[in-house]
């Protein structure tokens, strides 16, 4: 699969704030992972000069008490974080396609 772009909604800490964030996935096939990089604000103009707001982030979905979630590579813990770029990538990608990793 090549590497697509995502948008989500992340929520600001303690906060009712949300920043909305586009960012480029990939997915990893040996074991199945998605690598998120270049984060930019949304409404923000893109260029290649820009730096991430965000670095880059390895997530993975597993199954977790019978449901899926989406948890950090390293750690296999969830966060706000996780669970929004995870929400951007199924929002991209038919149900189907993911629950074959």
């Amino acid at each position: 699969m090549r590497p697509f772009e995502i948008k989500f909604d992340f929520p600001v800490a303690s906060s009712e704030l949300k920043i909305s964030l586009n960012a480029i996935a990939e997915l990893h096939h040996s074991e199945p992972y998605y690598r998120v990089r270049d984060f930019s604000l949304t409404n923000g103009e893109k260029n290649n000069e820009h730096h991430s707001v965000l670095p880059d982030q390895e997530i993975k979905r597993i199954k977790r008490n019978g449901s899926y979630v989406w948890v950090h590579k390293d750690s296999e813990r969830e966060s706000d974080l996780s669970i929004a770029i995870g929400a951007g990538i199924e929002s991209r990608i038919p149900k189907q396609e993911l629950n074959k990793s």
